[in-house]
């Protein structure tokens, strides 16, 4: 019973994050990825149960990121991650979310994106070889936050179904978003 209420809390921490800044992060990354039609096919028209779970998340994780940064559009992720970056610190902060895993591993590499571009400031100046550092963390900070909000998805299905009809409307993977 006491599990069961910590796994609760946990992810009502998790669906707090995805409404109040995961689902920008996602579209503000997915714009990187050159490859996203792959990820709409999978998973737009799928429903996102625990059933089809493991399998989305398999099918997910088996797609190529294909990840390529130019200084118009880190700038513009830049701008979404400062928006958020004292929220997302704050959620790393929540002593609830030590004993996950996965969701604090993704903070941390969103978390380590936005700083990132903080540290190199001007977009417009940065080299090949810094374009390819930050390409590799969006990537790593994207296939986490993808499979997480996967998870994320196939909770609300199970646990609050009006939620997951709400949070269809403003799936990031949907081809009008």
């Amino acid at each position: 019973m006491e599990k069961r209420k910590k796994v609760k809390k946990i992810n009502v921490i998790i669906s707090a994050f995805f409404v109040e800044a995961g689902i920008s992060i996602l579209a503000g990354m997915s714009a990187f990825n050159r490859n996203n039609a792959k990820l709409v096919e999978i998973i737009q028209g799928k429903e996102i149960s625990r059933k089809n779970l493991t399998s989305l998340v398999k099918s997910a994780r088996e797609v190529r990121l294909d990840i390529q940064a130019d200084a118009e559009c880190l700038q513009k992720l830049s701008v979404v991650l400062s928006k958020y970056s004292g929220y997302t610190l704050d959620m790393l902060g929540n002593d609830n979310l030590l004993e996950h895993d996965s969701f604090t591993d993704m903070l941390w590499a969103v978390f380590h994106v936005n700083d990132e571009l903080k540290t190199r400031g001007d977009c417009k100046e940065l080299g090949e070889a810094d374009i390819a550092h930050i390409e590799n963390d969006i990537k790593r900070a994207y296939s986490a936050l993808i499979l997480e909000w996967i998870k994320y998805m196939g909770y609300l299905q199970e646990e609050y179904p009006f939620l997951h009809a709400a949070a269809l409307r403003k799936n990031p993977f949907s081809e009008g978003n």
